[in-house]
């Protein structure tokens, strides 16, 4: 299986919100309704990530989930979707087969979700890359919010050259 591998040095990079964050406060539902009002296209990613928007009346057109909260197994995300695929993605890499799943389901009916065998935390760079602009990303920030990436030129830029900086490598 071809990966990208990601360092050290760029996971450092990724620990901060790649868009706004949205703290988990009273306040939080009417944010993050009024933040992606307008959104061409909502991918989430994270189990945590789709409950809480689901708990909303939220379907986010394409769905990325690992069965996973903080690597702990979890129940699982109630169905919300016509399509599902299924990927392995390794802990701190990013699958080929990832990539490639991701932009088929852009073009497939809506709502997709992807179920990752693995880990789905970097998928939200995949996401931020293929997405077209105007689209909104979500993922959780761990004990902190959920973050919204509004999806442009500047953004996708920052992303492929985290993206290109990691390592290709064939894993087992």
């Amino acid at each position: 299986m071809r990966v990208w591998l990601l360092n050290d040095e760029l996971a450092k990079k990724l620990k901060s919100p790649l868009g706004l964050l949205i703290r988990n406060d009273s306040n939080k539902i009417f944010n993050v309704l009024s933040e992606i009002k307008g959104c061409s296209l909502l991918v989430s990613v994270g189990d945590a990530t789709l409950d809480f928007l689901l708990s909303i009346n939220v379907v986010p057109d394409v769905q990325i989930i690992d069965m996973k909260e903080k690597r702990s197994p979890r129940i699982a995300v109630k169905p919300a979707h016509k399509i599902e695929y299924r990927v392995t993605n390794p802990r701190g890499c990013i699958s080929e087969e990832s990539v490639k799943v991701f932009n088929k389901a852009l073009t497939s009916d809506k709502p997709v979700r992807i179920l990752v065998e693995g880990e789905d935390d970097l998928l939200a760079l995949v996401a931020i890359i293929f997405s077209p602009d105007g689209s909104c990303i979500l993922y959780g920030q761990p004990d902190e919010g959920l973050v919204i990436v509004k999806v442009d030129e500047r953004i996708r830029n920052w992303c492929k050259e985290i993206f290109s900086s990691m390592t290709l490598s064939e894993k087992a």
